[in-house]
């Protein structure tokens, strides 16, 4: 069930599977990032989301201060049921450098990262 969508970022709920899957595409402004990190905690506080794959591909740079703000909702998420993350990361070295960030950051030890979509969704499987 699409839960949110728009030109960078689409979230996409699997309730069967308590499965966020976040889809991201070019750069996303400060707001339309935030917007969808906002989105992503409300649904894990009304429904339950288990496992987060954070599919970043095709997503461009993320300013230092939105992959904090990222990281700092971790709390919320954890507290609401989340259980793993895995990240499927792009080619472009800077969104590895945004990544990197959010993972020193957050501190999680259930976050797991990706060459390719299959992988994530075979890891977050194992894990259910």
């Amino acid at each position: 069930m699409i839960i949110y969508d728009n030109k960078n970022v689409k979230l996409d709920y699997d309730a069967s599977k308590k499965l966020l899957v976040q889809t991201w595409t070019g750069f996303a402004s400060s707001s339309v990032f935030r917007e969808a990190i906002d989105k992503s905690v409300e649904l894990s506080a009304t429904n339950p989301v288990h496992f987060i794959i954070s599919d970043t591909q095709k997503q461009e740079v993320v300013k230092p201060e939105d992959a904090n703000y990222a990281a700092s909702v971790m709390p919320k998420l954890l507290g609401n049921g989340l259980k793993a993350m895995a990240f499927v990361v792009p080619s472009s070295v800077f969104t590895k450098i945004s990544l990197q960030k959010f993972s020193e950051t957050s501190g999680d030890q259930a976050t797991q990262y990706f060459d390719d979509l299959v992988k994530a969704k075979k890891w977050i499987d194992e894990k259910n």
